[in-house]
């Protein structure tokens, strides 16, 4: 059997997707919020985009991978939001409103809906320089979307707390420290034990607020088109 389809035992397994789930989570939680701190959003709001944001993850991933009606390539993808769209969604409504980013984003996925299978011909055009360098500029705004997660907005109260700071270093470097000293499995889940110690470092020197978790909701039923009937705006889409 080759080993990309090897099977590994269920409990190595079942590790292995909490680490990825936790990796996948912490990218549409931190753009929610980066969005929801950026355009001023109210609470339920924010919540609200949350639940749709986890969802519409876990449904394009499900489309990815396992490729319904030959729509997917078979393959584990993880969709998420965040990155370069973000940025753009934020400028957006900052510019013309939520409603006409809401319909830009529309506009946006029709679009890339119509000229992808022309796309995929003219890929091989694209020498890999090309193709390194859109990676590297999508890495450089995940970046900064969460470094600001960490610092919190320019100006805001808090902004670069030490605190935070120090957490968010202390579980970078607690993650380098297992992935160098830790073997065998126990290394290749060096991202779940690192978040794990962090969460713990900031349940310890009282970082973790659980009030709202304790007394929200333990399950959402997100609502479609929380900022009104999308307006449509060919110019702000493009």
């Amino acid at each position: 059997m080759h080993p990309v389809d090897e099977s590994r035992p269920l409990g190595r397994i079942l590790l292995f997707g909490v680490q990825h789930v936790l990796v996948m989570a912490a990218t549409p939680i931190s753009a929610i919020f980066l969005m929801s701190a950026t355009l001023r959003l109210n609470p339920g709001v924010t919540v609200d985009l949350l639940s749709a944001a986890l969802l519409l993850s876990g449904v394009g991933s499900l489309i990815q991978s396992l490729g319904p009606w030959k729509f997917g390539p078979r393959l584990p993808f993880v969709m998420l939001p965040g990155g370069a769209p973000l940025i753009l969604f934020m400028s957006i409504a900052q510019q013309h409103g939520l409603r006409t980013a809401t319909g830009a984003v529309l506009l946006t996925a029709v679009f890339t809906f119509l000229v992808l299978p022309l796309f995929t011909r003219l890929l091989r055009f694209f020498p890999p320089l090309v193709i390194g360098t859109m990676i590297v500029i999508v890495g450089v705004n995940l970046v900064k979307v969460g470094a600001l997660l960490v610092t919190g907005q320019p100006g805001a109260p808090g902004f670069g707390d030490p605190a935070r700071l120090g957490l968010a270093f202390a579980t970078i470097g607690l993650i380098v420290l297992f992935t160098r000293l830790l073997r065998g499995v126990l290394r290749q889940l060096a991202v779940l034990l690192g978040l794990a110690a962090g969460t713990v470092l900031a349940a310890a020197t009282g970082q973790v607020h659980a009030g709202a978790l304790l007394t929200g909701q333990l399950v959402g039923v997100p609502h479609p088109l929380p900022f009104g009937t999308p307006a449509f705006d060919v110019v702000a889409a493009l």
